[in-house]
């Protein structure tokens, strides 16, 4: 399971780390949605995990050739 502020190559290790079949992220965390919901009051357009796109941009080819889903 990644989260908010894991290192950004977290997501591509833990694909090529070994077996495995799903990736999850905790994004819902207490402590994520006070950092998101203040991002969202100085700015409309924020509010959500800007680093999980990149995450997810980077590593989306190699979880789909592996099999691997990601929730």
């Amino acid at each position: 399971s990644g989260f908010y502020g894991d290192r950004f190559d977290a997501l591509r290790e833990m694909l090529t780390g070994g077996p495995l079949s799903v990736l999850t992220g905790d994004y819902l965390a207490e402590l994520t949605m006070l950092i998101l919901g203040r991002s969202r009051l100085k700015d409309p357009q924020k509010g959500y995990a800007t680093t999980f796109l990149r995450q997810l941009e980077e590593g989306l080819g190699l979880a789909h050739e592996r099999g691997v889903k990601i929730v």
